[in-house]
């Protein structure tokens, strides 16, 4: 077996990610801690990584007017640790705020800390719209090799058709064409091979 260092596991994690998606919350939209450390602990615990949450600092800040609600605000620190090395270890350090009315407001900080911490730290993607994030995605989409020798046939070595598109759809090769514009482009070409078959027609 080939042994990773922290690091390396950090990133097979990070690739084992999938997106969250952002849903209604108290106030706007968010996610919760628990869909967090539900797409993170299976693969925590396949990668061999350990984390250990500390909790440095916490006061009271203050009241909030006409309420019986409290803001604390604590220093959080958590290390992601070698399982098999626990020498190696990354440490991420960060401030959180907690509000309530009883006595949740040091462990609402907490969780806020901990649910940022592995957000940032492991470079989760969230977002608040599942069917926007799917149409960027399609957008970067390129025709695949099948397509782009069909389109070198039709482009037949004819510099100045390559040329004009190079130049419209700011391309360099046909493997840059994206998904998105392969029935424009092909329409484009054989626009131009049809005008170009009936001028040398006349």
């Amino acid at each position: 077996m080939i042994e990773r260092n922290l690091y390396q596991r950090i990133n097979a994690v990070m690739k084992d990610c999938d997106y969250l998606q952002k849903k209604a919350a108290q106030q706007g939209k968010g996610i919760k801690y628990d869909e967090v450390i539900a797409m993170l602990r299976v693969h925590l615990i396949k990668h061999g990584i350990v984390m250990v949450i500390r909790q440095t600092e916490m006061e009271m800040l203050g009241s909030v007017e006409g309420t019986k609600q409290k803001v604390f605000q604590g220093k959080f620190e958590m290390d992601l640790v070698n399982i098999d090395k626990p020498e190696e270890k990354v440490t991420h350090t960060t401030y959180a705020h907690g509000m309530d009315g009883g006595d949740k407001a040091p462990g609402k900080a907490q969780t806020y800390a901990v649910k940022i911490m592995l957000v940032k730290g492991f470079g989760l993607e969230t977002g608040e719209d599942e069917e926007c994030r799917a149409e960027k995605l399609e957008k970067t989409k390129t025709i695949d090799e099948d397509s782009q020798e069909f389109l070198a046939n039709l482009i037949n070595g004819d510099e100045v058709l390559w040329a004009s598109l190079c130049k419209a759809y700011k391309i360099t090769d046909l493997s840059q064409i994206l998904l998105s514009k392969e029935n424009e482009v092909t329409q484009r070409i054989k626009n131009y091979c049809e005008a170009k078959k009936n001028a040398n027609n006349k």
